[in-house]
């Protein structure tokens, strides 16, 4: 436990915030914050602050992480992605308990020059970790539906690849674009049908492919005129998923597959001059 008698009420405050006080202290100034309400606005918005960046650290370590820099270190290293990115993560989660004392130095700094020493608990208010929160898009939502429908053993489509003819017709008019199924066997995956989805409040075709490891890979496409029409490839990862995206006529295109295959993006060139 720490001592902070002697040091400026905000570093104490936010000792205590840390729960990192001896119980005496700690006695002493919940008396404090009962009778000075000076003591407790001070109090309130440490605690405000505190929270706001916790909150955004906690979404800086959720951010998706470009799927290049996972291939390069598979390719270049011969890390194994997967434990590279646990270790990264475990790391940095490790550090937020530091958070709240590198504010409070930072907020005694301030003070010292003649400011206020909670900038960040004024300045900002309690909504902004809502501003800051990363906004959904129809990428997160077919992430979520592939981790659920690759694990599905008996029922991974719809309709089954036999029926590509009707495949084709039915999520053609299903979501308002022409397409071909993609033969990608030469890749070593075989096509093993499709489903129709829901992402950001529209339609998805979803065409599903296993290689011979078992290992599941989706092409997904939507009609989006609003999105800025290039073939330019954007990679990420999300957790255990690579994916790679583009736009084209008047559509965006997505090859979702495991996050340490690192031929994702030649197979999004081969799908992108096929489909």
């Amino acid at each position: 436990m720490q001592q902070t008698k002697g040091h400026a009420l905000e570093i104490r405050l936010c000792a205590y915030i840390d729960g990192e006080l001896g119980d005496a202290e700690k006695t002493e100034l919940e008396a404090l914050l009962a009778r000075d309400e000076d003591a407790k606005a001070l109090f309130e918005k440490l605690k405000a602050g505190s929270a706001f960046g916790n909150t955004a650290f906690e979404d800086f370590l959720h951010d998706p992480v470009p799927l290049a820099l996972v291939r390069q270190i598979k390719q270049g290293s011969g890390i194994n992605p997967k434990v590279e990115r646990v270790t990264i993560a475990a790391a940095n989660v490790s550090r937020v308990r530091v958070w709240p004392r590198v504010m409070a130095a930072s907020m005694a700094l301030v003070l010292l020059g003649g400011t206020a020493g909670y900038i960040v608990g004024t300045t900002t208010g309690l909504s902004e970790p809502t501003k800051l929160a990363s906004a959904r898009n129809w990428l997160d939502d077919i992430a979520d539906y592939h981790r659920i429908y690759s694990r599905q053993k008996e029922r991974l489509v719809e309709v089954p690849a036999s029926e590509a003819p009707v495949i084709e017709t039915w999520l053609a008019s299903s979501v308002g674009v022409p397409f071909t199924i993609p033969n990608l066997t030469g890749k070593g995956l075989n096509f093993e049908g499709a489903r129709l989805l829901v992402a950001s409040g529209r339609p998805v075709a979803q065409l599903v492919y296993r290689n011979a490891d078992g290992d599941v890979f989706a092409i997904c496409f939507l009609k989006d005129s609003d999105s800025p029409q290039s073939d330019r490839f954007s990679e990420s990862i999300r957790d255990d998923l690579g994916m790679v995206s583009w736009q084209r006529g008047g559509a965006s295109f997505v090859v979702v597959g495991p996050s340490a295959n690192p031929g994702l993006h030649d197979l999004a060139e081969a799908v992108s001059t096929t489909i």
